[in-house]
């Protein structure tokens, strides 16, 4: 049998595992986000192929961050201008495309405003 020799990732496909929407098994089931955390294991989320299609949930490989980031990382290695010491000009606009997929908009990260520890929210005066 021959081997290869290829290092390159390739992503893979369904297979059976865990939908961590339904809580059930799947047989369609992909990677749709990881979590990470300081200390301790870090955690994976899968979804079989209803689930993303209702809650329009899309694959790990396939999210703007991730397809910008390999683009990225494919140009640096194939360009002779981009070096340790810097970046050619397409480089550094690949490099600002992947970062900016990474920005958030503030709408999105705004959460409702909670009252201090401690503090305890007072009613209007009782009848």
């Amino acid at each position: 049998m021959p081997e290869t020799t290829d290092p390159t990732p390739t992503a893979a496909g369904p297979g059976f595992g865990w939908c961590h929407w339904h809580n059930g098994p799947s047989g369609t089931a992909v990677l749709i986000g990881i979590i990470e955390q300081g200390s301790g294991p870090g955690a994976a989320l899968y979804a079989c192929q209803p689930c993303r299609e209702q809650r329009r949930l899309v694959p790990v490989d396939e999210q703007p961050d991730a397809v910008a980031y390999r683009a990225y990382l494919v140009h640096t290695q194939a360009c002779m201008d981009c070096t340790e010491s810097g970046r050619c000009a397409g480089g550094v606009r690949l490099w600002q495309a992947y970062r900016a997929t990474l920005a958030v908009p503030a709408s999105e990260t705004a959460c409702p405003r909670l009252p201090p520890i401690g503090h305890r929210q007072v009613e209007g005066p009782r009848p």
